[in-house]
């Protein structure tokens, strides 16, 4: 098999671009996290940029944000070139959302990273001669003592797919636990990804302890007081009422 990745060159230099308007080195228009270039009042979006990414979704996200804070009353509005989801329509399918393990590592030191994977040949395929089994592999690339999910790839069918869903989850701030809260769909090649081993549980010294979901937490002081308070207010309105209706009769 031979893949030939050619890939793309910007014609920038060849739309007449007025003078200020800086390339890189790779004839990329030079912008900034607002989409602005080094000449005022000129913006850029898009494949030709140096944002980053050379897909359609993302220039027609940055175009709104773009629109957004020029004419629409927002200074703040940008798009968020961080985690953004991306598919190789390869046979099969290749997806991926964050950090690769090697990058969760350079960003936050190999002791507090955590990988999940899993491969398998699905049900899908449950007829088929182990040869003829098409295989899937998932990832999860974890962080912290919270494991937050900071990188989830993908390879096998309908990866392409599932793939959106799962990136809001990232996008969210998502933990291992928030996915093993949820309940998997079955028979899926994601449940997975919310199945993975030691499920509900984490190694401590050398045995496994019980591990639970979020919603099982204690609240938190703040949670507290708000519900205190709303308790009192709800009385006082209640007592006021009361007295009101009391001083009418």
């Amino acid at each position: 098999v031979v893949l030939v990745a050619t890939g793309r060159k910007p014609l920038a230099a060849g739309i007449n671009l007025p003078p200020g308007v800086a390339l890189d080195a790779k004839g990329y228009v030079v912008v900034d996290e607002f989409e602005n270039t080094t000449l005022k009042n000129v913006y850029a979006i898009g494949d030709a940029t140096t944002s980053g990414y050379e897909l359609t979704p993302v220039a027609i996200a940055a175009g709104r944000r773009l629109a957004d804070r020029l004419y629409g009353g927002e200074p703040r509005a940008r798009i968020d070139y961080h985690d953004i989801a991306t598919v190789v329509f390869s046979h099969p399918p290749i997806g991926t959302v964050g950090l690769t393990e090697p990058q969760a590592v350079d960003t936050f030191g190999r002791d507090n990273v955590k990988v999940k994977q899993s491969a398998f040949g699905s049900m899908l395929y449950a007829f088929n001669d182990p040869d003829r089994k098409v295989q899937t592999g998932l990832k999860l690339v974890l962080v912290g003592p919270e494991e937050k999910v900071v990188g989830l790839h993908c390879i096998g069918p309908f990866s392409d797919e599932m793939l959106q869903g799962f990136a809001v989850a990232v996008r969210m701030g998502a933990t291992r636990r928030d996915f093993e809260a949820s309940v998997a769909i079955h028979p899926t090649i994601a449940e997975e990804f919310v199945t993975m081993s030691n499920w509900g549980q984490k190694k401590t010294n050398h045995d496994l302890a019980v591990v639970l979901p979020p919603y099982l937490d204690p609240p938190s002081w703040s949670q507290a007081s708000l519900l205190s308070l709303g308790a009192v207010a709800g009385a006082a309105v209640t007592a006021a009422a009361f007295l009101l209706r009391a001083a009418r009769t």
